[in-house]
C-alpha cells in the first residue's frame, strides 16, 4: 500500500472531565467553532453517547461553521459524530444520529460541493457484525434521503471504537475481517478507514499497565494491516490528562508521543482546554500537527507473548482490589460535579456496561495466568460509574488508580516471568511508567484511603505502594493543599461511602464543592 492519506491530527471531544467548568449542550455548536478558530483543532466530535446532546446539534455545527467562519466543514474542519450503539444503547437513537448527519450533508452541500461528514464513530464496538449492521444503517439512511429529498452523499464511514482490552488485543484480527466482512457485503473495499481506541474504559476494567500494554498491541496490530491490505487504516487514540486515561498533557507530551508511536490522531478532551494554563492546549495541538503519525513500535511474536501475559498479570492484580472498592466508587461519584448533559442513569454515574468477555484474553494467556485472571474477575456486573467519575472518586478518597495492584504484579511477573522480562516492561514496553507513578503520588494518601479499605485489601495495597516506592524511588506524600482538601473531605466522604447517600442538600453540596477544588488542583475531575 504505497497511497498516505492525511487524516485529521487533532479530534475536539466533548468529555466531560474539566475540573471547573460545566458545558450544556447549547454551548456546544459554539465550542465547535471555539475548537478549530482557537484551538487550531482539525476534528470535532459531536457526542451522542450517553448524552443528552440534541438531535439538531450535527446540523447546528455544521451551519454555525459556515455561517459565521470562513472554515468549510469535511475540509478545513472535519465533524465526525459519536453514535450509540445499537447493541449496547438504543438503535433509536443511532438511526436518529444518522438522519442528523443526512440533514447536516443535505444543508452543507447548499453552500459547497464538500461533504460535511464523512465519517462517524461507533462506540463499545465488540464485533464484525456489529460494525457492519451499523454500516448498512447509514446506507440506508442515505437511500431514504436520495429517495424523499433528492440528493446523494457518499456514505459516511463507520469508525468502530474499541475500549477493553480483550477487544484491543484483537484489535487487528477486528479491523482486518471488518475490511474482508464489507467487500463481501457491499461489494467492495473502503479506500480508507480508521479504528478509535479507548485507554480509559480499559484501564477501568484492567487497571493502568494493563490497558496500555493492550492499547500498544492494538497500534502494533493495526498497524500492520497497511502492508497486508489495500485500505489505508488510521488509529485515533483517545487519552485524557490523568496517567490512567493516558497522561496526554503538555508536560507529558514527549512520553506520550514515544509510548504511543504509530497513532495519527489525538484527542483533545475539556479538561486540558478549560483545566489547564492557557496556552497548554494550542502547544499541545500545534505538537501533534508536527508529530503525527510517527513509525509504530515493532514487537516480535516472543514480545508480543510476553506482553499477553503480563496484561493477565496486572490485570488480575487490579481487579482482585476492585471488587472490594466498587460500592465506594459509585457512592463518591454521585457527589462529583455533572460537567455535560448525560442522559439518565440505568445505574449509578452513567448507563451500565457490561463487563467485558475475558475468554479470547485467558486463551492468550499462559494457563496458570489465565486461570489467575479468570479468578480475579467479579461474578457479577459492578455497574461502575463512567470513567471519569471512577477515575476522580479514587483521587479523592487519596488512592490514584494506577496504583492499585501495580506493585503487586510487578513482583508477581518478576516470579512467573523472569527479570528480563520485568526489565523489558520498564524500558521498552511501558517506559513511562515511573512517570505517571510519580504524578500520580503527589495524589497519594494512604491514611485517608484506609479508611475505604478492608484490613486485608488494605494490607495489598500498602504493599503495592511499598513495592513502587522502592522501585522507583516514589516520593510518595501528598500536595500540601490536596492533603488538606483530602482530610477535611474524610468525614463526609466516609459516610458517603458506608450509608450512601444520606446527606442533607447543604452538606452535599459542601461535599461537591471540595471535590470540585480537588479535581481543580490536579487539573482534571478525572
Amino acid at each position: 500500500m504505497n497511497r498516505k492519506t492525511n487524516f485529521p491530527k487533532v479530534m475536539c471531544t466533548q468529555h466531560p472531565d474539566a475540573a471547573s467548568k460545566y458545558i450544556a449542550t447549547q454551548e456546544e455548536p459554539g465550542e465547535a467553532i471555539e475548537a478549530a478558530k482557537v484551538f487550531g483543532c482539525d476534528e470535532y466530535m459531536p457526542d451522542y453517547e450517553g448524552k443528552a446532546t440534541p438531535y439538531h446539534q450535527n446540523v447546528q455545527i455544521v451551519l454555525k461553521l459556515i455561517e459565521e467562519t470562513d472554515l468549510v466543514p469535511g475540509k478545513d474542519v472535519v465533524i465526525t459524530p459519536r453514535a450509540p450503539s445499537a447493541v449496547q444503547e438504543n438503535r433509536f437513537r443511532q438511526l436518529m444520529v444518522m438522519m442528523s448527519i443526512a440533514e447536516a450533508n443535505y444543508d452543507a452541500l447548499k453552500y459547497s460541493d464538500v461533504q460535511a461528514i464523512n465519517e462517524f464513530v461507533h462506540p463499545m464496538t465488540g464485533s464484525v457484525k456489529e460494525i457492519i449492521e451499523a454500516q448498512q444503517h447509514m446506507v440506508d439512511i442515505s437511500e431514504l434521503s436520495k429517495k424523499e429529498f433528492g440528493f446523494s452523499m457518499e456514505v459516511p464511514r463507520i469508525i468502530p471504537l474499541i475500549e477493553d482490552a480483550p477487544a484491543l488485543l484483537h484489535a487487528k484480527e477486528l479491523a482486518g475481517n471488518t475490511i474482508l466482512a464489507w467487500k463481501e457485503h457491499f461489494g467492495t473495499v473502503p479506500d480508507e478507514f480508521r479504528v478509535f481506541l479507548g485507554k480509559s474504559d480499559s484501564a477501568l476494567s484492567f487497571g493502568h499497565v494493563a490497558s496500555t500494554l493492550s492499547c500498544k498491541c492494538a497500534i502494533n496490530g493495526i498497524s500492520e494491516l497497511n502492508s497486508e491490505l489495500d485500505t489505508q487504516t488510521g488509529i485515533i487514540f483517545g487519552a485524557g490528562t490523568l496517567p490512567f486515561r493516558g497522561h496526554l498533557d503538555l508536560k507529558n507530551a514527549e512520553n506520550f508521543f514515544r509510548e504511543y508511536r504509530g497513532i495519527g490522531t489525538i484527542t483533545l478532551q475539556s479538561a486540558l482546554r478549560y483545566s489547564h494554563k492557557k496556552g497548554d492546549a494550542e502547544a499541545l495541538v500545534n505538537l501533534a500537527k508536527e508529530r503525527l503519525p510517527e513509525t509504530p513500535e515493532v514487537f516480535s511474536a516472543e514480545e508480543k507473548e510476553e506482553i499477553v501475559n503480563l496484561i493477565g498479570i496486572f490485570g488480575a492484580s487490579y481487579s482482585r482490589i476492585l471488587r472490594q472498592l466498587a460500592p465506594t466508587i459509585n457512592q463518591i461519584a454521585d457527589l462529583l460535579p455533572q460537567q455535560r448533559d448525560r442522559l439518565m442513569s440505568k445505574g449509578t454515574g452513567g448507563y451500565s456496561r457490561s463487563a467485558p468477555d475475558i475468554s479470547g484474553l485467558v486463551k492468550l494467556c499462559r494457563t496458570d495466568i489465565g486461570k489467575e485472571l479468570e479468578a480475579s474477575m467479579p461474578a457479577e456486573n459492578l455497574h461502575l460509574p463512567r470513567a471519569i467519575k471512577f477515575t476522580g472518586a479514587l483521587y479523592s478518597i487519596g488512592l490514584p488508580p494506577e496504583f492499585i495492584g501495580t506493585g503487586r504484579a510487578l513482583e508477581k511477573a518478576r516470579e512467573k516471568l523472569g527479570e528480563a522480562t520485568c526489565e523489558n516492561l520498564l524500558i521498552k514496553y511501558f517506559p513511562s511508567l515511573a512517570d505517571d507513578l510519580n504524578f500520580a503520588s503527589g495524589y497519594l494518601d494512604l491514611n485517608v484511603a484506609s479508611r475505604f479499605l478492608s484490613g486485608e485489601y488494605l494490607k495489598e495495597v500498602r504493599k503495592d505502594i511499598e513495592i513502587l516506592r522502592d522501585t522507583f524511588d516514589l516520593e510518595t506524600s501528598p500536595e500540601p493543599s490536596y492533603r488538606i482538601l483530602v482530610e477535611m473531605m474524610q468525614p463526609d466522604l466516609l459516610q458517603a461511602g458506608s450509608k450512601g447517600n444520606c446527606m442533607d442538600e447543604e452538606v452535599s453540596q459542601l461535599v461537591c464543592s471540595t471535590l470540585t477544588k480537588m479535581g481543580k488542583i490536579r487539573k482534571a475531575l478525572g
